[in-house]
């Protein structure tokens, strides 16, 4: 199914989550630089408030983000995902945990190919999310 997503995306002509995030650099924006970023009426970039939960306690953090019309839904929650990377949260494939629950993923034996305890060879017993 997922690439079935990146085929249909690439047909659009959107970019696919993985170049969403090599290409994305997360920086803090000004008020002078979002004031002149919705002033511009050429401007793709509008203001949406993206939420992330963390799936072992539930932590939530929403903000606003600049994103644009062109983006897919994927793209547009990978825009807040490459944020909360830089702030220690672990956001791949495994799913989104805040730092505490990261270091927690860290301690995780079965690190593989599909992320933390998603190898289907380890036996985890209380060391990430995937074994609670």
């Amino acid at each position: 199914m997922e690439n079935d997503r990146k085929h249909l995306a690439e047909q659009l002509g959107h970019a696919t989550v993985d170049q969403t995030a090599e290409a994305y650099t997360p920086s803090t924006l000004t008020p002078e630089i979002v004031s002149a970023i919705l002033r511009d009426p050429d401007s793709p970039l509008y203001p949406s408030k993206i939420g992330v939960f963390c799936d072992d306690c539930g932590t939530e953090v929403a903000r606003d983000y600049m994103v644009s019309a062109e983006q897919t839904r994927a793209e547009r929650l990978e825009v807040a995902r490459a944020h909360l990377r830089t702030e220690g949260w672990q956001c791949d494939r495994s799913g989104d945990y805040c730092p505490r629950h990261k270091a927690e993923n860290d301690a995780c034996p079965g690190v593989g190919e599909y992320g933390h305890g998603l190898t289907g060879t380890t036996v985890h017993v209380g060391c990430c999310p995937a074994s609670r």
